[in-house]
């Protein structure tokens, strides 16, 4: 792949990660979300409450990770599933937190419309204090969208 195939690429995957989030977030969690801003980082940390993890292989190699507040998670599970946030158990949480993570990452796959490229299972890692750090030299661009109940942060290591 060319230098331009590449970032041609990417841009289509980072674009589409951004609809992919503002789209799902407005339709199968009924939350409004607005697109804050973007960033590169020099490395995929990870350090909020709750994150979700993908790892991509095939044409294309990397991990997206998605990471925000329980209490962001809590109420984004309660809208999907139809459950009030306080009667949600950890387990809805961790459950919560991975299909998010894949959620995101199979509708950035569909709107890129890369067929060649496959997800991992999730990985979800819910916690009052940790950080999760993938070893890796790529560079990562963090996603933020501001919605009502707090911030929703994407982060991808393409």
């Amino acid at each position: 792949m060319s230098g331009s195939d590449s970032a041609e690429l990417m841009n289509k995957l980072l674009t589409g990660l951004r609809l992919a989030v503002t789209e799902m977030m407005n339709s199968m969690a009924m939350s409004e979300v607005v697109f804050a801003g973007q960033e590169s980082a020099d490395s995929f940390t990870l350090a909020n409450e709750v994150v979700g993890l993908v790892r991509l292989d095939g044409q294309l190699q990397g991990m997206v990770g998605v990471s925000c507040s329980q209490a962001l998670l809590r109420e984004i599970v309660s809208r999907i599933v139809g459950l009030a946030p306080d009667d949600l158990v950890m387990e809805d949480l961790l459950d919560g937190a991975a299909e998010l993570a894949n959620m995101v990452c199979g509708g950035m796959k569909t709107k890129a419309q890369i067929g060649s490229v496959t997800l991992s299972p999730p990985v979800s890692i819910v916690g009052q204090e940790y950080i999760a750090q993938w070893k890796t030299n790529r560079p990562t661009t963090v996603f933020t969208f501001q919605m009502d109940e707090g911030v929703l942060m994407v982060h991808a290591s393409l």
